[in-house]
């Protein structure tokens, strides 16, 4: 804890004097370590705009409960590993796998992809840095060119980055890039009569 308290004095002290430095230096003090959510907080999420821009590389599928007594209504870890097995069976069917996906967003607002089968997928996106919502505008190219637009979530925590989409939304996305897949027929089943329930992929730098 006072590791943690030390940092963040450091932290406020280093954002005092943000004109003789620039965010890409700031997050390489923070990036990694276990302070980057409360530096979040300190920044009003300015550490999470400048830290989502780069390329990501697929991990694992991300489960986002919201809410504070949505988890254990849920039950718990129990149901989150359920979600994540089935995801996980869902994403390797279409090819999305560890060292086979990435995610790239750049400064200028743009972003490219690679999801398994779809491979060339790009567009615009938008990142409100108080409330973390992203959202996605697929260009007219590639198996997503009909999507249009996608809301979601970024959550970034030291070098890792959840993307996490509301239920109905990712599913219909899997599906569009894989037909129907039974998998995601069970998901929905499981969190149907649940909201703020969101799923979505665990990238890392």
């Amino acid at each position: 804890m006072k590791k943690i308290l030390f940092a963040m004095v450091a932290l406020v002290a280093t954002i005092s004097t943000a004109s003789a430095q620039s965010w890409g230096d700031l997050l390489k003090q923070v990036a990694g370590s276990a302070i980057t959510e409360i530096a979040d907080q300190v920044t009003n999420g300015a550490l999470s705009d400048a830290a989502l821009n780069g390329t990501w590389s697929y991990k694992q599928p991300a489960v986002k409960f919201e809410g504070d007594n949505l988890l254990s209504t849920l039950g718990g870890s129990a149901i989150e590993s359920s979600v994540t097995t089935r995801l996980e069976k869902a994403y390797t069917f279409i090819g999305i796998k560890e060292g086979a996906a990435t995610f790239t967003f750049n400064e200028d607002n743009t972003f490219t992809a690679s999801l398994g089968l779809a491979k060339n997928l790009s567009g615009t996106y938008e990142f409100n840095t108080e409330t973390h919502q992203i959202t996605l505008q697929f260009s007219n190219t590639g198996l997503l060119k009909n999507f249009g637009t996608m809301s979601g979530y970024a959550y970034i925590s030291g070098k890792e980055l959840k993307l996490v989409f509301p239920v109905t939304k990712l599913v219909n996305m899997i599906r569009t890039l894989g037909s129907k897949i039974s998998y995601l027929n069970t998901i929905t089943t499981l969190l149907e009569n649940y909201e703020n329930v969101y799923l979505g992929f665990g990238f890392a730098k």
